[in-house]
């Protein structure tokens, strides 16, 4: 018996330090990313737009031209409907564990399978997972095991990293992708033991799908962190280890970048060609390149926070990288330890590190057009610099860092106490409209908690933040007091592991129904009386009434044409904003009947309308 326990130890040991610490980050982050996946509905509006996207492309049979609604859809690149399409066509998206009252069959299918939200969410999750993993093997390799591990966990901790991992949007495969190729790079401009010719082919391999992600940010962002640092340390001569040229019986060849092109390039390339237009007759071309990059840059486009100055981004950071920030003076201080002449490995890191996120957040705080997101992709970057800061603490003490451990902790306290004060500020590090109201009485209900003496046990979101900051805090204060590095460590990494999954555990599980439609659509197809019946949306364009309705939703926009349907026979059902509501009973007119069949969202009324002479509608 002794022999076998002892066998799993065996075969562990027996395998690769590095490949033993892949598979601990892997567990790690898969612990915090993937549990409750898929058991929430579509956020709106991205969601359940992209994944509308990628099912026109199972029903009109074309995986090419990206197409919503009734026309062509330009505004992003295609990977993550491509990805997205695979994913509904392995669970049967259309005919699979549908919900019931869904009707797949001809004239007017219904319903989605309930796995749909699992298909699209865990290839966005598993790209994230692999980011964190080549973070450890990159900083493992060029700063030490130690920082390897901070990195990948700090990462994976980081609210707008585990919480982007948990949206089928485009920009976690974007940003795991990019990172991913600039950790190869890394390892193939730096590693001297390393493969170079493999981890150069494999960094220009996914920047070429990051680009088919996102556009040209996929490359732009860590080929100008790249070149920045060329630039500032003058080593060209090492340019060749990136495999940019390769001589190829005695002739020079662009082998990296060719690679590159054939990856990324053919579906630009087809696209630019195409003649088709979108809802606003503008072709791919312009759409995509002008409108969606050039003036969105520069003059501002589609955007509910227009203009704003530096610090627009200061906040997001601060929120989005909680409780890291508790490392963040020390992390930007590791900057000004770098010296240019005889550099180490580690100050390569460091200065690619930081000219990663200074060019990122310079270039997203001139945008004219602005979402708190489009600071993400300078996460990764300080999450490295977080780790070098980290690593360097638990070698040198808390006593040569008393000047940034102050600061780290003013940032903290600063940081928890917002949070505490707005949660709202979690979910709006991702969503699309900043003005959404926060259900705080809704999950109030959720948890009345229990009362011991003077106290109110209650795994609500206050009171539970209240714990895990206070819990943290203290852990650190004392760390210091009694002058433990480790210690210090440990209560910042317990702190964030502890908030991390609490938010996505839980906290992310009870806000997402009232972002999404699927519940609203669960109610309309299990209710109505035959697949017949009609569902109206009612000045509403929030993405997730054309997914869920498979593209049958009626939309109107028009108090004349709502009267027009409140008046035709037989039971119809509409979707509004709560806020809309009397205009809908208004436009409808007093011979119709309506009735609230759902309000389990704190956003919109499910409301089931008869019109005139119809039949009581049943309670």
């Amino acid at each position: 018996m002794a022999r076998w326990r002892a066998l799993p130890r065996a075969r562990w040991r027996a395998l690769p330090e590095e490949g033993r610490g892949v598979f601990l980050v892997v567990s790690f982050a898969s612990l915090v990313f993937l549990p409750w996946l898929g058991t929430v509905g579509f956020w709106d509006p991205w969601e359940p737009h992209y994944a509308e996207v990628a099912r026109q492309m199972l029903v009109r049979g074309d995986y090419v031209h990206p197409y919503w609604e009734s026309a062509y859809f330009f505004s992003k690149p295609v990977l993550l409907m491509w990805m997205t399409a695979v994913a509904m066509l392995l669970v049967g998206v259309h005919d699979h564990a549908l919900p019931a009252g869904s009707f797949p069959g001809t004239p007017t299918p219904s319903g989605v399978s309930v796995y749909a939200e699992w298909a699209l969410r865990l290839p966005i999750a598993l790209l994230a997972i692999v980011a964190c993993a080549l973070v450890f093997v990159a900083v493992k390799r060029l700063v030490s095991r130690r920082a390897g591990y901070v990195a990948a966990a700090a990462l994976a901790t980081m609210p707008f990293y585990f919480l982007m991992a948990r949206q089928a949007i485009t920009d976690m495969p974007f940003v795991a992708l990019m990172t991913s190729g600039a950790m190869c790079f890394a390892i193939a401009l730096w590693d001297e033991r390393a493969h170079r010719s493999a981890w150069a082919y494999a960094g220009y391999a996914f920047l070429a799908f990051a680009t088919l992600a996102k556009g040209l940010l996929g490359f732009g962002l860590a080929g100008a962190a790249f070149l920045s640092w060329f630039l500032i340390t003058g080593e060209w001569r090492l340019l060749g280890r990136l495999r940019f040229v390769e001589r190829v019986r005695g002739l020079p060849v662009p082998a990296g970048p060719a690679l590159f092109l054939a990856i990324a390039a053919p579906w630009y390339l087809v696209m630019s060609l195409f003649r088709g237009v979108d809802d606003e007759s503008k072709t791919f071309a312009y759409r995509f390149f002008v409108h969606d990059h050039a003036k969105r840059l520069a003059e501002g486009v589609h955007t509910t926070t227009p203009g704003g100055t530096f610090d627009y981004f200061i906040r997001e950071l601060g929120f989005g990288l909680f409780p890291w920030v508790a490392a963040l003076p020390g992390a930007l201080g590791e900057l000004a330890r770098v010296r240019l002449r005889d550099r180490t490995r580690r100050d390569d890191v460091v200065l690619f590190a930081g000219l990663w996120a200074v060019i990122t957040y310079v270039l997203m705080s001139t945008s004219a057009t602005k979402f708190h997101h489009y600071i993400f992709p300078a996460v990764p970057a300080l999450a490295v610099l977080c780790a070098a800061f980290v690593d360097r603490l638990l070698e040198e003490g808390l006593e040569a860092h008393v000047g940034a451990l102050l600061l780290g902790l003013a940032a903290y306290v600063a940081v928890a106490h917002s949070l505490w004060l707005t949660p709202k500020a979690l979910p709006d590090l991702y969503v699309y409209n900043y003005a959404r109201p926060y259900p705080e009485k809704d999950l109030a209900e959720l948890h009345p908690g229990h009362r011991l003496g003077p106290f109110r046990l209650s795994l609500g979101t206050r009171p539970v933040f209240s714990m895990l900051f206070a819990c943290g805090g203290v852990a650190m204060v004392a760390a210091w007091l009694w002058r433990a590095r480790r210690a210090m460590v440990a209560a910042l990494l317990g702190a964030a592991t502890a908030f991390a999954l609490y938010v996505s555990w839980v906290h992310w599980r009870e806000l997402a129904p009232h972002w999404s439609q699927r519940d609203l659509f669960s109610t309309y197809l299990s209710e109505r009386g035959s697949a017949d019946e009609p569902i109206v949306a009612y000045y509403m364009n929030w993405r997730g009434e054309t997914f869920y309705s498979r593209n049958l939703v009626r939309q109107v926009q028009d108090t004349g044409r709502m009267k027009e349907v409140a008046e035709r026979p037989g039971r119809k059902w509409v979707i509004v904003e709560r806020t809309r509501y009397e205009a809908l009973r208004q436009a409808v007119g007093p011979g119709a009947k309506l009735r609230i069949a759902d309000r389990s969202t704190n956003k919109f009324f499910l409301v089931a309308l008869e019109g005139r002479g119809s039949p009581s509608v049943p309670p």
